[in-house]
């Protein structure tokens, strides 16, 4: 079966289910270009702040995370001033509620995402009640043997509505759930690769003394 024929069979709902799930198929996209970016852009991040607090350049280092909106970026610069007030040792323990606190950049429009995931089969389903509505409504009680062969028309036209809408709603809303969740693992690897990064280089700075500091 043709594209055009199946989308002429599912109608009106069945056009707003694809149109639904190009924008769902959009906003991936989006995210996981923002992911993938945040990721490699973090890994550039932390050689040049490793580097520079392995010179003793704290200046540098915080520098350099102020010219990256990265994740780790904005958690380090928290630990910065932690550690210009001298209380690096109660960064630890507050590491993962900072993390949690910045990381709702990175999960921005994923609800874009999980609304169309959930409507896309309730329209599916809806196309399949109008689909029966318009059978049952168009053949009434008064069925006979000299227009049985109009009335499998319109059964035809009803079922047809209500299997194409149904498949086109579950064969938008699966694939967008299955994206969803290799968003959510890259993004988890990020958050954790971000927590360890931090902390390995908040025990560095509790090693250097604050006069040997430029």
């Amino acid at each position: 079966m043709a594209l055009g024929d199946f989308v002429h069979g599912g109608g009106p709902i069945l056009v707003i289910i694809i149109i639904l799930g190009l924008i769902g198929l959009f906003f991936f996209f989006e995210r996981l270009f923002v992911l993938l970016r945040e990721r490699n852009e973090m890994m550039a991040t932390v050689i040049k702040v490793r580097n520079s607090i392995a010179q003793k350049n704290i200046t540098a280092a915080k520098q350099h995370c102020r010219s990256s909106s990265t994740l780790f970026s904005s958690v380090m610069l928290r630990a910065f001033e932690y550690y210009d007030q001298q209380k690096i040792d109660l960064f630890d323990n507050g590491i993962n509620d900072v993390v949690e606190e910045e990381s709702l950049r990175l999960e921005r429009n994923y609800r874009y995402i999980n609304i169309v995931a959930v409507l896309a089969p309730l329209l599916g389903f809806l196309g399949t009640v109008i689909g029966m509505m318009q059978i049952f409504g168009k053949i009434g009680a008064n069925v006979n043997v000299q227009n049985i062969q109009s009335y499998a028309t319109i059964f035809s036209s009803g079922i047809s509505l209500a299997l194409y809408t149904t498949v086109g709603g579950l064969a938008v809303a699966i694939p967008l759930l299955i994206l969803m969740a290799i968003l959510r693992e890259l993004e988890d690897r990020i958050l954790e690769s971000t927590n360890e990064e931090v902390r390995s280089v908040v025990m560095k700075l509790k090693s250097l003394p604050l006069e040997e500091v430029q």
